[in-house]
């Protein structure tokens, strides 16, 4: 059985274990990476299918990754999660080929639809 894989990276590991729990309880593969480094190792090791990616990443910004992520395999969905939805991070990540950008705080509801959509597309 095929199933899908979704990184999650965020600094902030309750965020990223919160995630992960409820991604698991919906069937998917979920890994999570705490920095950009240990980002770019899960998807050279695990190519996932999505990555759920903080902007703001302590040490290097989400924003630098992205590129990274999309060089290695343009296929893997890469939606951009951050607490500042403002307009001028939002562009830049769609220029950088982010396939969505998701504001904090989110509901795990929305989280869902999104990840279907996207997933399916």
């Amino acid at each position: 059985m095929h199933t899908t894989k979704i990184l999650v990276v965020d600094d902030e590991k309750e965020i990223c274990e919160i995630t992960r729990d409820y991604l698991e309880k919906k069937n998917y593969t979920c890994f999570c990476a705490y920095s950009g480094a240990e980002a770019m190792e899960f998807v050279h090791k695990e190519h996932p299918h999505l990555v759920l990616l903080d902007v703001r990443l302590g040490s290097c910004s989400g924003l630098e990754v992205l590129p990274k992520i999309k060089k290695f395999d343009h296929k893997i969905k890469v939606i951009m999660v951050s607490g500042l939805g403002d307009e001028e991070t939002i562009k830049e990540a769609k220029s950088k080929g982010a396939d969505d950008f998701l504001t904090k705080p989110f509901t795990i509801g929305f989280l869902s639809e999104l990840l279907a959509k996207k997933l399916s597309s």
